[in-house]
């Protein structure tokens, strides 16, 4: 699988970290998740996942965010393919300048491109969230939190011809993973 970029994008617990790394165990891929952006500030921080961050944080991730997109777009062989991973909410002008510079990226590079949204049932979403995996990882672990979210957001909807919704409430993320594959594959 060369030259091909996923993008998962969901609500935080939605699980799509779980099953980036179940793709990557079936591929060549690299992943570019949102903490591999954000944990080098959220671990010199006081991060517990509930507290609210300060706007520095965001900024300062937002740099790094910058340098790994030009990374990605200007120092990585053309043949080497990625999953990138975020929570992006329909309406938020930032995310939504987010998702397009993902976009931008695969055009630059001339990859096939397959963003995909999460989805999961607000009580499900509500379990997942408060996993002690998720803690050591400097995510979000407040359910009160995401069922918040659920209520007032959405998830983005891409404008992409290649989107594609998948509700990941009753399957693994093996299964879920299979799925992207699959679509990936039918996508040619």
């Amino acid at each position: 699988m060369n030259n091909t970029i996923i993008y998962l994008i969901g609500f935080a617990g939605t699980g799509k970290l779980t099953i980036a790394k179940e793709i990557i165990a079936k591929t060549n891929m690299k992943l570019v998740s949102n903490h591999l952006i954000n944990n080098p500030v959220l671990s010199l921080i006081h991060a517990d996942g509930k507290t609210p961050l300060p706007a520095e944080v965001w900024q300062n991730i937002a740099k790094i965010r910058d340098v790994v997109f030009d990374a990605v777009a200007h120092l990585s062989p053309a043949e080497y393919s990625f999953i990138f991973t975020n929570e992006l909410i329909e309406g938020n002008e930032i995310d939504l300048k987010i998702y397009r510079k993902i976009e931008s990226i695969a055009a630059q590079r001339g990859s096939k491109f397959l963003p995909i949204r999460l989805i999961c049932e607000v009580d499900e979403l509500c379990k997942r969230v408060v996993s002690e995996e998720r803690k050591i990882n400097h995510k979000m672990i407040d359910a009160d939190a995401a069922r918040q979210q659920f209520i007032k957001t959405k998830v983005l909807t891409p404008d992409h011809s290649n989107t594609f919704t998948l509700d990941v409430t009753h399957i693994t993320a093996k299964q879920a993973a299979d799925v992207i594959l699959k679509r990936l594959i039918e996508n040619k």
